[in-house]
């Protein structure tokens, strides 16, 4: 489906963005990939992360987006309600955090469905927004994605990430919220600063471990409001992460896990500090709020 005409966008006031955090276990995923037998086991981490978050939020005077994955929500079922409880939105992060152009049309509605049912499950509400894992809906290899997120009953995607280490990558036509083309659904891109040719990613962590914050303000500045922020649990918490792999993991691949945490422990380092900063500057809301706002004035254009 190609965006709308950015005619047809209402922008939202002034110095707004787009606060999320993808809710998900970080010890799972990297012993899965890191093909440990045991990586369905729960981390040892996430609910002491999850509590560092919440409480920079609460001292920030912030809510947030959480996107969940469904199978750390069936893994932590009283940490999504704690956030819940908190006020803040519960999202959907799909299932398996499986990139979605690996899978096929029937394989991503079935993961889909999954995560949705275990939300559900978990806090008595429908989530009506989507993040694809790795920002990984790619126009040529899924462009059943959105009317999958349609069918599913979804209202808004928080996916497009015009990010130079993404191949393949949906680069939208305008960086602001936008409705998408021939259906309600919406986008909400990750805030990346287009000058020129270049493409300088400024809405996630990763990103500002290696650029001054004073860039990352001026880029936000530029970007304008809308744009989507994103954060992991782990890149909130002081405390270094570990792989904690188990025997049966190759010599290669506990290397390649150890060389993938030293990454992630840098960016974690100036993640909370740079939040602060751009919550000094901006106003910082859910994405249900912006969507509330945006869709109910604003009808999608075929």
């Amino acid at each position: 489906m190609a965006t709308a005409p950015n005619s047809s966008v209402v922008r939202l006031a002034e110095r707004t963005l787009l606060l999320s955090v993808d809710f998900e276990d970080w010890h799972q995923l990297v012993r899965r990939r890191a093909g440990d037998p045991g990586w369905a086991q729960p981390g040892p981490a996430l609910a002491r992360q999850t509590d560092v978050t919440l409480s920079l939020l609460d001292s920030l005077g912030v809510r947030c987006t959480f996107f969940v994955l469904g199978m750390s929500g069936r893994s932590h079922p009283e940490l999504v309600r704690t956030i819940a409880a908190a006020g803040h939105e519960i999202a959907c992060h799909g299932d398996q955090h499986l990139p979605v152009h690996v899978q096929t049309a029937d394989e991503f509605a079935a993961d889909l469905g999954a995560a949705r049912s275990t939300i559900e499950q978990i806090t008595g509400v429908q989530p009506v927004g989507y993040r694809a894992p790795a920002f990984s809906i790619l126009r040529a290899q899924a462009p059943w994605a959105y009317p999958a997120l349609v069918r599913e009953g979804f209202a808004y995607d928080a996916s497009e990430c015009d990010s130079f280490v993404i191949r393949d990558r949906i680069a939208p036509a305008t960086v602001s919220p936008h409705p998408i083309a021939g259906s309600d659904l919406w986008e909400y891109p990750v805030a990346v600063w287009r000058a020129g040719r270049l493409r300088l990613p400024v809405g996630g962590a990763s990103y500002w471990s290696f650029t001054p914050t004073p860039i990352v303000l001026r880029g936000l500045r530029q970007v304008g409001a809308g744009g989507g922020l994103y954060l992991h649990p782990h890149e909130l918490d002081s405390q270094p992460l570990r792989p904690m792999l188990g025997t049966g993991v190759t010599v290669a691949r506990r290397r390649q896990a150890w060389l993938r945490t030293g990454r992630r422990n840098v960016a974690r380092l100036r993640a909370a500090d740079t939040l602060r900063a751009i919550a000094a500057e901006h106003r910082l809301i859910t994405y249900g709020e912006a969507h509330a706002q945006l869709s109910t004035r604003v009808p999608a254009r075929t």
